[in-house]
């Protein structure tokens, strides 16, 4: 499972191959969202967990740490650079109009989060 944190909203993406990354759906940054994404990656049965960074945010590392106590899994941060201008040119490239895009940007941000996660370890969680 990985996510794109965003001040509003934040992306879920998933991989049930190990190998494919997939947009999975958009959270509300409001309430306790550790609980939230905790409660996800057990109903997802995520073995790792991994969390888009932006460079030189500390708040990232926070994060990952409150899931990590919260699930008891592997949290790995990975170098989201890009990765919301990526995940929209791929669904401009789809065909996409910009309102629909916008509104499905982050799962798709997190799905290319992940992909990179997926190719630079082989897969291996």
């Amino acid at each position: 499972m990985a996510i794109d944190w965003g001040a509003r909203r934040i992306g879920i993406a998933v991989s049930d191959s190990g190998t494919i990354a997939t947009p999975h759906s958009v959270l509300r940054n409001e309430g306790d969202v550790v609980e939230k994404l905790a409660a996800l990656a057990r109903q997802l049965g995520a073995e790792t967990i991994v969390v888009g960074v932006a460079r030189n945010a500390p708040k990232f590392h926070d994060l990952a740490e409150r899931l990590r106590q919260k699930t008891c899994k592997r949290v790995v941060l990975w170098d989201e650079a890009l990765s919301t201008v990526e995940a929209a040119e791929q669904l401009r490239a789809g065909g996409r109009k910009r309102r629909d895009a916008q509104r499905d940007i982050d799962m798709h941000a997190a799905a290319v989060i992940l992909q990179s996660y997926l190719d630079h370890t082989g897969g291996a969680s």
